[in-house]
């Protein structure tokens, strides 16, 4: 990503929304320069604008006014619409072939009849006496983070989880410093360009069945029996907009899940890649099914978020190379410079989506030369690994998990059919390991037990 995350992910969302169907909803602090990007992003592109400001309208300048109107024949009244002047410029310009963004601006700073007038624009396109938005007009919404907002109003949950939300926020103090304090002239230098890449049905298929294959595996790992399984009914869930997470994300439905279909062949058809797209497209994944509303725990909640992370990126990456004619074989599992947990973890994660089959029996051998690597069964270094181990807290915290997955990986390899040749090697492999580092798993459960 560049310097204008802000504009780029702005920018990615409303072209992704214009191609999808699926509503945008960008949530934010109080003067990130929404209008303004938004603009510019409509003049750039040949868009007129239209902005409506929750606080500034009642219900009927946004729907329009009844007016009792008397027909010069009959002499009979009549109500009729009297249409609002910012939809008489959206249906001037629609008559000049000239297609208009209308941006909904503080939606959750508004009374519930304003909102419910600005909410009828977003999901049902329509003005009083049930006068439609031309087609070619793109509709997006915005409003504050709670904590910013001085009023008592709110947007329901089932309300959010009908847009796809996108949180408008800096990682760091830097990036925030660097997009705002560039010169006006340089703020629309380098913007985000598409290809135009044509997806075929089998792509498409491809996508829907991956798309529920990473599901099932996510679902899966979720289902302890100790804990509560991802909950696809929403029986439980809070008012994400009370989140004190700073991030607001949505919850699982199957609204969710056909968006993230939309969005994510939206994707493809404009050739994003995750190397240079990757922050921002996560950005709208994580809107339409971040599970803000479940009820996960903190720790839970990013385990979540990195599953889905991991095995969404890998589709679209699959899938993307597939659109794009590319003949490259799919790159391979990289374990380097992660812990044996870790490593683990990645490689069942793959291994349960079915669409990954391949790749993680390929990389077994690379799974489990990377588990020797870091415990090996000679002599020279048990005695090292048992030294820092028993020495660092931190070390045996580590030792202790790295043993608990091994075990866990040995169970999921003899359990499962061995459509590898050398699985019952690396169970041998694997079964050494544990045999060999068996006196320091007791040493290391004593001593932590305080003996």
């Amino acid at each position: 990503m560049g310097i204008n995350i802000i504009r780029d992910t702005i920018e990615l969302a409303i072209s992704v929304s214009a191609h999808s169907g699926v509503p945008v909803l960008f949530l934010a602090n109080p003067g990130l320069a929404k209008s303004t990007i938004i603009g510019n992003w409509a003049a750039r592109n040949g868009y007129h604008l239209e902005t409506l400001i929750g606080s500034r309208f009642t219900q009927e300048e946004i729907l329009g006014f009844q007016a009792r109107i008397e027909d010069k024949d009959s002499g009979e009244n009549r109500l009729e619409l009297l249409e609002p002047y910012w939809y008489r410029g959206i249906i001037g310009h629609e008559k000049q072939n000239i297609p208009s963004l209308l941006f909904l601006d503080e939606l959750s700073t508004v009374q519930e009849n304003v909102q419910g007038a600005m909410l009828q624009l977003v999901f049902d396109r329509t003005i009083g006496h049930g006068k439609k938005l031309p087609a070619s007009t793109i509709v997006v919404s915005a409003a504050n983070y709670k904590q910013n907002i001085p009023f008592v109003f709110n947007i329901m949950a089932p309300i959010l989880n009908r847009f796809c939300i996108v949180n408008l926020r800096y990682e760091s103090n830097s990036a925030f410093l660097g997009e705002f304090l560039q010169d006006e002239d340089k703020r629309s230098d380098d913007v985000l360009t598409y290809g135009d890449v044509t997806v075929t049905d089998e792509t498409k298929t491809r996508l829907r069945e991956g798309l529920k294959a990473i599901w099932i595996a996510i679902f899966e790992s979720f289902n302890d029996g100790e804990h509560a399984a991802l909950d696809i009914n929403n029986q439980m869930y809070n008012n994400i907009y009370e989140s004190d997470t700073g991030y607001v994300y949505n919850f699982i439905s199957g609204r969710t899940i056909y968006y993230l279909y939309r969005i994510t062949y939206s994707f493809l058809c404009k050739g994003l890649s995750v190397n240079r797209h990757g922050p921002l497209m996560l950005n709208m994944v994580f809107g339409l099914a971040g599970l803000g509303t479940n009820s996960f725990d903190e720790m839970r909640q990013k385990s979540y978020l990195k599953k889905l992370e991991t095995l969404w990126t890998k589709l679209y990456t699959s899938l993307g190379a597939e659109a794009a004619a590319d003949k490259t074989p799919p790159a391979k599992l990289d374990f380097t410079g992660k812990s044996v947990s870790a490593a683990i973890n990645e490689w069942t994660l793959y291994s349960d989506a079915s669409i990954f089959g391949d790749n993680t029996d390929g990389a077994l051998e690379t799974l489990v030369r990377h588990i020797s690597d870091t415990y090996g069964a000679e002599s020279v270094q048990v005695e090292i690994i048992t030294r820092r181990v028993l020495e660092d807290a931190f070390a045996m915290f580590a030792f202790t998990g790295d043993m608990q997955k091994i075990d866990y990986l040995v169970d999921n390899l003899a359990a499962s059919p061995p459509n590898l040749p050398s699985r019952a090697a690396f169970l041998l492999t694997l079964r050494g390991i544990l045999e060999a580092y068996l006196p320091l798993r007791e040493a290391a459960l004593k001593k932590a037990a305080g003996h």
